[in-house]
This record gives structure tokens, C-alpha cells and sequence, in this order.
């Protein structure tokens, strides 16, 4: 696994229209299946394997390098910490600390598996120990020695975190309807 660190695009390499138009289109759309399936739809930080909603995510973050050298499949949860200012500004759904027993990949791991057990946040916090709460700063140097706690707060604007986090919820509800059965 690579390791995961916050960090954020800056403004000036943010998707325009134009860039998000092409990955609306049927090209991208194969480009995107070979990637998912070179990566088995596997996260390259956390590990998650998922069919749906995993991210084909452009390494330098540059929306225009579109080598295959430079594009990974990450999970939605990793990718709120990889682009930490769409995660805490935009969705408000990443909280930043200053310590952790842990690092961030095992954060993202053990946040998934106790939520996905019914945890609550306040819970998981307590089991990473995570301490010291501070706001986000548009400062690589700052934010990079960071940890990122992804919340159950539901996000602001209803994109693919929210679908996901809808999709995934609805997952784990028809899991634990079979075990009941």
C-alpha cells in the first residue's frame, strides 16, 4: 500500500469545465475501466475493493496527464484526504488532528471496519486515539503533518462521496438483513 498523507490541489490545477467534460465522455469512460481493472478496483492506499464508486485518480493531480503511470483507483475516504480542501471545506466531512497512535491508512482502515460495525464517531476517535482538533489551512507544510478523521456527517453537496456513502450503507443494511435470515 502507498502511504496516504493530507494533502490538497491548489486552486490554479482545479478541474475547469473543459476537463470535466472529457471525463464525461465515452473515451475517458474506457480509459477508466482499464484502470479500474489493471488495479482490480482496489484503493492504493486502504486497500478497499469495491465494483462502484471507487475513484480514478490522477497521481500529480493534474487533470491533464492522463498517462497510465500516472493514474491509481483510491476509495472515496482516501481521496477526502488526498484532496483535504474538497474534504473540509467543500463537503465538511474531514476533521483534521494533530495525533493519532496511528497512521492515516490505518485511520481510514479502522474508521471503515468500526463504522461498518455501527460505531460511532465519537467511539472511533477514542479507539485512534485522535487528539488535538484544528482547523484546515490552504498549507501543504501545515496540513502535511496532519491526520484525517473522515466523519459520519453527511456531506454538503450530494456528489459521488454522498453516493457512495448512501450506496454503502445500503450495502451493509442488506448484509446484516442475510445474516439475520
Amino acid at each position: 500500500m502507498k502511504q496516504l498523507v493530507l494533502s490538497f490541489v491548489p486552486p490554479e490545477k482545479w478541474r475547469n469545465p473543459g476537463q470535466t467534460k472529457k471525463l464525461e465522455g465515452e473515451k475517458w469512460q474506457e480509459f477508466r475501466n482499464k484502470i479500474l481493472n489493471r488495479d482490480n478496483y482496489t484503493c492504493a492506499y486502504c486497500g478497499y475493493k469495491s465494483q462502484k464508486y471507487q475513484i480514478v485518480d490522477h497521481i500529480d493531480g493534474n487533470p491533464e496527464n492522463n498517462s497510465d503511470s500516472n493514474m491509481q483507483v483510491i476509495c472515496q475516504m482516501c481521496n477526502l484526504i488526498k484532496h483535504a480542501g474538497q474534504g473540509c471545506e467543500v463537503q465538511a466531512v474531514v476533521d483534521l488532528y494533530k495525533k493519532s497512535k496511528y497512521n492515516q491508512n490505518t485511520i481510514i482502515k479502522i474508521t471503515r471496519k468500526m463504522r461498518d460495525e455501527g460505531s460511532k464517531d465519537v467511539e472511533i476517535i477514542g479507539v485512534l486515539e485522535l487528539k488535538e482538533r484544528v482547523p484546515f489551512k490552504m498549507d501543504l507544510r501545515y496540513i502535511g503533518k496532519l491526520l484525517g478523521f473522515v466523519s459520519s456527517r453527511p456531506p454538503i453537496e450530494k456528489d459521488m462521496y454522498y453516493n457512495w456513502f448512501s450506496y454503502h450503507n445500503q450495502e451493509l443494511k442488506n448484509e446484516n438483513q442475510k445474516v439475520l435470515v
